[in-house]
């Protein structure tokens, strides 16, 4: 069978024409001459081989002109522009998408020279490129910026290689692509590039300045801890020779108030009749004091014994030791009519002695500042919640406990002033006392992990609230 697109051989055609002729017919009588019907026979033979010669050239053009289509189709479409250049960078040839890169018509470039649509600063690159292709067969690269029509500049990036001919020069094939967006694309990364390492840049500085500053900081704070270590020694000393100095102190000054109350009693006694007026006052003045600097002195000793002579901590249920309270002051409980109402308390880890201490010192200030009415004292506790910041690692639930009276009440401002040693809102012809309960009341909730404090009215009672965890942390 005849293969499409393949010319046959002389020999196939023969063969051919040989079996499309038909033969001649012969008449019965007929003579003919040999000679003449062979030579008729091979004149049909080479007509029917010309004929058949004529239809594969004819075959042979179509496809010719098809492969010529699609050439220049794929050349003229090609993603990328296609130049011939000759050695003078004459264009010689353009595809028509690289007339569409330039923005010109495709025959307005034929015979122009390319250097003319290369971007000023970028001539020299160019002519170096065509300089080094035509004098070697290797393919060449560069990149450079071209001017469209429009004054537009693009990127592109030539690749080019020298094709010989006949004539000896040869020309420049070419192709140039459009990489304005890649250049784009890696200017904008760049520039990210750039950013990030000033921001590492900056970012390395402020961790070095960071870091000085830490050091410096823990430098100031080792200081700071060895002088807090320093200080807590010598407050410590302090604490220790000022409750020496009080106990002693104490001990020592009771002997000679005894002896002056001993003294004085006696005169009372034996000599007050020979005594007038102003002397027994004067006399009564003195018992008077030497019993206040007594109640003082006592206080002073209590005050001092809350962080010296302790108990081990331990768990205490609070309604008890508040009834024990109570019926030790049964006498001004009973006198002044006091009522006092007890609620369900918690059980605490607490020193009970010096718990026992605070409790009566609250009661007895409340039946102490009564008002007109019966003092009613109460006594409640609630959990102290979330609200509450805790200063120390303690362990188990706060509570608040509250004593509350309807006596005189206080002005709120002098808050922290009823807390201290020897202060006092009332003067002694009022009330007595020697302003040491509240304070021994405060050191004693301190040395707990607590602490206390009061609201109050004038005329409205006040009500005292000590906070206290449920259980000591360790090593207290």
């Amino acid at each position: 069978m005849e293969k499409s697109g393949e010319l046959q051989t002389p020999g196939d055609l023969r063969v051919k024409a040989e079996e499309g002729i038909e033969p001649e017919p012969v008449f019965p009588g007929q003579k003919c001459c040999e000679e003449a019907r062979s030579l008729i026979h091979e004149l049909r033979v080479h007509q029917i081989e010309l004929e058949m010669q004529n239809e594969e050239l004819r075959k042979a053009h179509l496809q010719l002109e098809e492969s010529r289509t699609r050439y220049t189709d794929l050349y003229d479409f090609a993603p990328v522009g296609y130049f011939s250049f000759s050695g003078q960078g004459l264009i010689l040839e353009v595809n028509l998408t690289a007339a569409e890169q330039l923005g010109i018509e495709r025959s307005r470039l034929i015979n122009q020279t390319f250097r003319s649509y290369v971007f000023q600063p970028d001539m020299e690159i160019f002519d170096s490129h065509l300089r080094a292709v035509f004098k070697t067969s290797e393919r060449r690269t560069c990149e450079v910026r071209l001017m469209a029509k429009n004054g537009e500049r693009f990127h592109a990036r030539l690749e080019s290689i020298h094709i010989g001919t006949a004539a000896g020069a040869g020309v420049c094939r070419t192709s140039v692509s459009d990489i304005t967006l890649s250049r784009q694309a890696e200017e904008v990364l760049r520039g990210a590039h750039d950013e990030l390492e000033l921001r590492v840049e900056e970012r390395t500085a402020e961790l070095a300045r960071s870091n000085e500053l830490l050091r410096l900081e823990v430098f100031e704070r080792r200081r700071a801890e060895e002088n807090l270590r320093m200080s807590m020694a010598k407050l410590e000393r302090s604490n220790s020779e000022l409750q020496d100095f009080a106990f002693i102190a104490s001990h020592d000054m009771q002997e000679p108030l005894r002896k002056i109350q001993s003294f004085g009693g006696r005169i009372r006694d034996k000599y007050a009749a020979l005594l007038d007026d102003t002397g027994r006052d004067y006399l009564d003045r003195m018992m008077n004091a030497t019993k206040r600097m007594a109640e003082m002195i006592g206080g002073l000793l209590n005050y001092s014994r809350v962080g010296t002579r302790t108990e081990p901590f331990a768990a205490v249920a609070l309604n008890r030791l508040v009834n024990e309270v109570v019926e030790d002051l049964d006498t001004p409980i009973s006198m002044t009519g006091a009522r006092i109402d007890v609620a369900e308390l918690p059980t605490l880890e607490i020193d009970q002695s010096q718990m026992r201490q605070l409790f009566q010192n609250l009661i007895a200030n409340s039946l102490k500042f009564r008002g007109e009415e019966k003092p009613v004292v109460k006594i409640y506790a609630k959990p102290a919640g979330e609200e509450y910041e805790r200063e120390s690692p303690l362990t188990g639930q706060t509570y608040h406990l509250f004593v509350e009276d309807n006596g005189i009440g206080f002005e709120e401002k002098y808050l922290d002033r009823i807390f201290t040693m020897f202060q006092r809102l009332h003067g002694i012809s009022a009330y007595e006392g020697t302003g040491m309960g509240l304070a021994v009341c405060r050191k004693i909730a301190e040395r707990h992990c607590g602490r206390i404090t009061a609201r109050s009215e004038p005329g409205r009672g006040a009500t005292f609230i000590i906070t206290l965890p449920e259980r000591q942390p360790t090593g207290v």
